[in-house]
């Protein structure tokens, strides 16, 4: 007689690998693929879909992604109409603890820092999927996500060229100040104003946007506005000014406020609950303007323009911004830590901060921030800045024709930005570029 045995074995698990660096996904799947059923996506709006669509045991998450970040995908999956069951562990070499933080309060179960040993990943995986979830750590620092630069759309047809320039209304970081030894560079939070002919494109809310809504209102006069503002990140020096500008106040006013979607809710809920009761007598919702709140996924087009961003290495969700129109290109970088500055340098970082000058390459204008001498750095490293040397070495890497260092320390008088702004001219000099470089004043206008 025959008897027959069959051997019944469990499904292996499965687990998504969510990256939008092509060689750590592959890295990372290559390595889980001997334990596990792997599938990878190359963003986090990928990574939602095929979440939702394949149903895996773990997803294993970059953070700073284009589309969607990893913060808004951990909450997606987490959250109260999310995928029960699943676990996250998010892999990021942002080591910033606000960070760590954030991730685990949008819902991850576990943060593991780039760059990891393969090893660790997979230990990592298997204590997550066997229940016996290890503390989250971090170590190391590296890199953020990338928007690859795309060519500016050409002009419409008959379309000449039109005006173009940038003036500064805010230069100064952290918090505003005012005092004589800050009057010539200025003492108003980020805020940057660049024009394309009739078209209004504003950088940050600072505090110097108040000064920006009142000189609109009198070229105005009561004309109806329409503008389209871009915010980094919704740091207080980032959003200071945003409830002071009087062109919200006019009915007839419209205007876009673009960023991406916040590490704990929607760009519209951020600037609703700064202007709560708790904070602000006027609440958003007493605007009398239009205010459309748009997340960016991916690049736009706006009046003869295209608009792309980068994720920056700053604690909390921030990006760059890159204009490109006329056959002239405009870079607003704020703020950030260069990523083999705050961990090291390593194969990953140097690839990332490579992405970052590719990122500015070929502009007419840089505008970067600077905020740390070398020895203020040392006391002040992880805070999310860089120092002139930093914005030197990414003059000489992106080929800029034009830097302008801009978020000055507040304890940085005129006299004391004059000499740091001409040591960041030395530095490029003895390193061979020909990158203009100066400090960023408010009220300065450059016509491009």
């Amino acid at each position: 007689m025959l008897y027959c045995y069959f051997t019944m074995t469990e499904p292996r698990k499965k687990v998504l690998v969510v990256d939008d660096d092509v060689i750590l996904r592959e890295l990372a799947s290559d390595v889980l693929s001997e334990d596990f059923e792997v599938q990878t996506a190359q963003d986090g709006q990928e990574g939602w879909e095929k979440a939702r669509a394949w149903l895996p045991d773990l997803v294993i998450t970059d953070l700073m992604m284009p589309r969607m970040h990893g913060y808004e995908l951990c909450s997606l999956i987490k959250g109260p109409n999310g995928l029960p069951g699943i676990k996250v562990l998010v892999s990021s070499s942002k080591t910033f603890t606000t960070d760590v933080s954030q991730a685990m309060d949008a819902g991850a179960d576990d943060y593991l820092v780039k760059p990891y040993r393969p090893a660790e990943m997979l230990e990592r995986a298997h204590k997550l999927l066997s229940g016996a979830l290890p503390a989250a750590a971090a170590q190391a620092p590296a890199p953020a996500a990338a928007t690859t630069p795309s060519p500016a759309p050409a002009a419409a047809p008959g379309a000449g060229s039109r005006q173009l320039y940038v003036r500064f209304w805010g230069t100064r970081g952290s918090c505003p100040t005012c005092n004589s030894k800050v009057a010539g560079y200025g003492g108003n939070t980020a805020c940057t104003e660049l024009r394309i002919g009739d078209t209004l494109f504003i950088f940050d809310c600072g505090t110097g946007l108040r000064e920006l809504g009142d000189s609109l209102a009198a070229e105005f006069k009561g004309r109806p506005l329409a503008g389209h503002i871009f915010v980094g990140h919704t740091h207080w020096d980032h959003i200071q000014g945003f409830p002071f500008f009087v062109p919200f106040y006019n009915p007839a006013n419209t205007f876009q406020l673009y960023s991406v979607h916040g590490a704990h809710g929607g760009l519209g809920s951020i600037f609703s609950k700064s202007m709560s009761l708790d904070y602000f007598p006027i609440p958003l919702s007493s605007l009398g303007g239009r205010l459309d709140f748009v997340e960016l996924k991916g690049p736009v087009d706006i009046g003869g323009a295209r608009v792309t961003f980068q994720h920056m290495n700053h604690p909390g969700v921030c990006i760059g911004f890159r204009v490109e129109t006329q056959g002239r290109i405009i870079t607003y970088l704020s703020d950030h830590e260069p990523f083999s500055r705050l961990g090291g340098a390593s194969e990953l970082s140097l690839r990332q901060d490579g992405e970052i000058a590719a990122f500015a390459r070929g502009s007419d204008l840089v505008i970067m921030e600077a905020q740390y001498t070398e020895q203020e750095y040392a006391a002040r490293k992880g805070w999310g800045h860089g120092t002139y040397e930093d914005a030197a070495k990414l003059a000489l890497a992106s080929g800029a024709r034009r830097l302008a260092i801009t978020h000055h320390d507040p304890y940085h008088s005129d006299a004391m930005l004059d000499e740091y702004i001409e040591h960041c001219r030395s530095l490029i000099r003895k390193g061979g570029g020909a990158t203009e470089c100066f400090g960023a004043r408010e009220g300065m206008r450059m016509d491009l």
